[in-house]
């Protein structure tokens, strides 16, 4: 009787245990490199300005949905999308041909918004994504996550396996066995296996993710399908050198389109650079700014390894700053310009007509200005060099932006700037050239007032003396709000330290109604104590 009764408490201490790993630990499948995530990457694509979205590959083999959002004109037409493997294994167990695999076609509509199609994964990896217009093709890479079964995952369902055998040995010798003690060993076998499960799966919460293949390691073959093979790297590097950027070819005459050659180089190889991740919803920003002082922010697409292009015709002739902002894998954000821009002969095109541009400081702390017939006011505090300064663009009275790349919206700084006629050169001279972003509400309670600002500038371009929300992707794995969500502002709140007094240009972009709007401001920059 007391083996039996051994026995029943070694069962009970099971299900006690079994119970406490279903109620108080949870699947720990979370803790496996094979979730994957949406990914949205905007295109100049020609003249259609695009935002991709490769929604995440849940098994393999199966769909991969991409939707391509189209914007206020933006012409009809068939984008065709081809799919390639990338990935070579080391240990040439799985090697990809390199060869397209899976096309579909995108029919785009008139009207702006999202259209789709579905393109069929056949294996975990590197992939390339070409998308077509029958003139351009914008090559995107992606990684199809593997499902990965865990290290403290499997523990939990060896533990559990070797309980679940064990237990009905337990039973049978202590039925038949003449001496029912050795039914102790196989309990205790029992006990112990799931004592491993419920430790596994405690631990495995607080046990780190290995570096990710796309966004922290190179992507191989090998690394995507088994992350946490004892030969993987623990940490990425984080010592890229920067980028340098050249510029060749370029619309030759004002009005007269022409395709603008972007080359990235190594600057301690001189190699071509060819990992870029995905970062504010594109591989690349461009920032162009005219002689007038018109922006344009535009995204090139990839056409090989370290080469990006974007279709573009000037407006008027002259000079044009440029600057890139870009993530290298491991070299985090970089804001790099091109050392002399370029220039447009005169064509038989009229000069052109910038928007109507917003003049604060100086006394001036609102003014307001139509922008494509929004009505937008532009609010400030104070500027003063040191100080933090606020700056709220207000489009219209209802909340019905939409977000762009990510964001609610974004805010191009470049400054101090002298009285120049050419704004574009003084642009490119110019010691601050900043790009940052006003991130919108958050699910957050107590936090859904605040402004906030993700900067990223280049030379003495300070960080943003803010605190605030930022758009957070809703639990269980859902999609984060994209831009056929109408929702957002109608204020706009930037937050920003100027370092150095004098005049700025800054152009503060939102998107409405499927049309980027762009406001033109002039802030003057008052010199503080310690200037």
């Amino acid at each position: 009787m007391a083996v039996v009764a051994g026995i029943g408490r070694a069962l009970l201490v099971a299900g006690v245990c079994a119970l406490l790993v279903s109620i108080g630990v949870g699947s720990a499948s979370a803790d496996s490199a094979s979730s994957g995530s949406d990914t949205s990457v905007a295109q100049s694509l020609g003249d259609r300005e695009l935002t991709i979205i490769l929604r995440r590959v849940t098994s393999v083999p199966g769909p991969l949905r991409v939707e391509v959002v189209t914007h206020a004109g933006t012409a009809a037409g068939r984008l065709t999308l081809v799919a390639t493997p990338t990935g070579v294994s080391a240990q040439s167990r799985q090697p990809a041909p390199g060869a397209p695999t899976a096309e579909a076609v995108v029919e785009l509509g008139d009207t702006p918004g999202m259209y789709s199609a579905t393109v069929r994964m056949d294996r975990a990896g590197p992939w390339e994504l070409a998308v077509g217009d029958g003139t351009r093709v914008a090559r995107i890479p992606f990684v199809v996550p593997a499902q990965v079964t865990s290290p403290p995952e499997r523990l939990v369902y060896g533990g559990f396996l070797m309980a679940g055998l064990l237990l009905p040995v337990a039973a049978v010798i202590a039925i038949r066995a003449r001496r029912s003690a050795w039914a102790l060993v196989p309990a205790a076998g029992m006990v112990a296996g799931v004592a491993v499960s419920v430790t596994a799966a405690l631990l495995s919460v607080s046990l780190p993710l290995p570096p990710q293949p796309g966004g922290q390691l190179d992507p191989t073959l090998d690394n995507v399908t088994d992350p946490y093979a004892v030969n993987q790297p623990l940490i990425s590097d984080f010592s890229r050198p920067p980028v340098l950027l050249t510029v060749a070819g370029g619309p030759g005459r004002a009005e007269q389109p022409g395709d603008l050659d972007l080359r990235l180089i190594d600057a301690a190889t001189g190699a071509p650079v060819d990992d870029l991740v995905v970062h504010d919803s594109a591989l690349m920003h461009l920032l162009l700014v005219g002689p007038t002082g018109r922006l344009r922010h535009l995204h090139p697409i990839r056409v090989g390894p370290g080469r990006y292009q974007v279709h573009l015709a000037a407006p008027e002739a002259g000079q044009y700053a440029l600057s890139a902002e870009l993530v290298r894998r491991g070299g985090g954000v970089q804001m790099i310009r091109a050392a002399t821009g370029f220039t447009v002969s005169p064509g038989a095109a009229t000069p052109d007509s910038a928007s109507a541009t917003v003049h604060l400081g100086g006394g001036d702390k609102s003014a307001s200005t139509v922008i494509d017939g929004n009505q937008v006011t532009v609010r400030t505090t104070t500027p003063v060099a040191g100080s933090p300064t606020t700056i709220t663009a207000e489009f219209g009275d209802s909340a019905d932006l939409q977000p762009w790349l990510g964001m609610v919206g974004h805010l191009i700084m470049a400054g101090p700037l002298p009285d120049d006629s050419n704004i574009a050169v003084a642009v490119q001279n110019s010691p601050i050239w900043g790009h940052g972003h006003s991130m919108g509400p958050t699910s957050m309670q107590g936090m859904s007032d605040m402004p906030d600002m993700d900067m990223h500038g280049m030379d003495m371009t300070a960080r943003a003396a803010s605190r605030g929300t930022m758009l957070m992707p809703p639990a269980n794995g859902e999609s984060a709000p994209d831009e056929t969500v109408a929702a957002y502002g109608p204020d706009v709140p930037f937050t920003y330290t100027f370092p150095i007094a004098g005049r700025y240009r800054l152009w503060i972009q939102v998107e409405r109604r499927y049309t980027v709007l762009t406001v033109p401001v002039v802030l003057d920059v008052a010199a503080g104590a310690q200037s």
